[in-house]
């Protein structure tokens, strides 16, 4: 069936992930999904895990992971336009999200992301270019600041930006599958007519 979105407005979403989250990375497939369907234009946005659960018994080994990736993604902001570096930063959190959730590889080893950067188009160099530099630890911190300004305290988190009066985040949807073609698309009107609702707080099934 060929899904008509031409008389539809685009909707722009702030989407917030930490490559270390199986949930944030099936909902980040979910909403490439939906993009393939209704007019949906993403900008992604880090949370870290590590810093929402600093000093917490939930903090785990996995949630230092994303530290090279966030740095890296800090200079891309520097370096390229808004819109290029948007396009750069889903690239790579596309193939960090595949060596470590499809292929089970170790995010944080210098070789796999160096083979994230090089299936990105983007240059190896930029790993110790980021790592070298302690102000982009800085950046990192203030992009998580701003994600926990919105509501944000894990991932995935969605921001619809399109409407003033409706700037809170919310968390999810945590999904066990990736929905695909039609059935993402009506999986998405359900999360945005919920996430427009102010008085929508939580919904959720036991696991």
């Amino acid at each position: 069936m060929t899904i008509q979105t031409e008389a539809q407005e685009t909707t722009n979403l702030r989407f917030y992930f930490d490559p270390a989250c199986p949930w944030a990375w099936r909902a980040s497939l979910w909403i490439r999904e939906v993009q393939k369907v209704r007019p949906v234009q993403v900008e992604w946005n880090i949370l870290s895990l590590q810093a929402a659960n600093k000093g917490k018994e939930s903090l785990k080994d996995s949630h230092f992971k994303s530290e090279k990736g966030f740095r890296i993604m800090s200079l891309l902001r520097r370096h390229y336009s808004a819109e290029e570096a948007n396009q750069f930063i889903d690239k790579l959190y596309l193939a960090l999200g595949q060596a470590g959730h499809e292929r089970k590889e170790d995010i944080g080893d210098d070789a796999v992301v160096i083979a994230a950067l090089q299936q990105a188009g983007l240059d190896p160099a930029l790993l110790s270019a980021a790592m070298e530099d302690p102000t982009t630890l800085d950046e990192v911190a203030s992009a998580h600041d701003k994600a926990v300004e919105v509501g944000g305290f894990g991932v995935p988190t969605l921001q619809l930006i399109d409407d003033p009066q409706n700037l809170k985040a919310t968390f999810g949807p945590v999904i066990d599958q990736v929905p695909t073609g039609e059935d993402a698309g009506q999986l998405w009107e359900r999360v945005v007519w919920l996430m427009q609702r102010p008085d929508f707080f939580e919904l959720k099934r036991n696991r």
